[in-house]
């Protein structure tokens, strides 16, 4: 296998597979450096937190998969169903009505509108909202950390 060691800015992902002293005139800042990273053949995908590099992956697959991990204890889901009030720690306890809910048995429900989304974390809800971006969003915020990627 081939490795090809690859130079990058952390704010501004310019990269080259040169020497790290191309890169100099693109630093932003005291605060910016010049990463170093190796990866197997030229298609590899950067990873970033909050907007700036923090590792490379050597596919797409592989940069989705250490993504989906991180974020593996959350879960955005759209209420399809007419049962609007949902258990905030079981959302598989779904009711009509408040009253129903209260019947069954459960005093901490969430309204979810049908139609609007909804997020857990470790199954038990924190927020709801119209869209999936802003489900993403809130995620985000909860988790302080935006992990997203690019190609190289």
């Amino acid at each position: 296998m081939t490795k090809y060691r690859i130079f990058m800015t952390r704010k501004h992902q310019n990269w080259t597979f040169g020497g790290r002293d191309g890169l100099a005139p693109y630093l932003d800042g005291e605060d910016d450096e010049i990463l170093e990273f190796a990866v197997i053949d030229r298609n590899f995908a950067i990873i970033l937190k909050n907007g700036q590099t923090y590792d490379i992956a050597d596919s797409e697959q592989e940069a989705k998969d250490f993504i989906a991990h991180t974020y593996r204890n959350y879960s955005i889901q759209r209420n399809d169903s007419r049962l609007c009030y949902i258990a905030r720690d079981d959302v598989n306890k779904r009711f009509a009505t408040s009253a129903a809910a209260q019947q069954g048995g459960v005093y901490d429900y969430v309204y979810v509108p049908r139609g609007d989304y909804f997020i857990t974390k470790f199954g038990k809800i924190f927020a709801i909202g119209k869209t999936e971006e802003e489900m993403y969003d809130k995620m985000y915020e909860h988790y302080r950390a935006k992990y997203t990627y690019m190609y190289g």
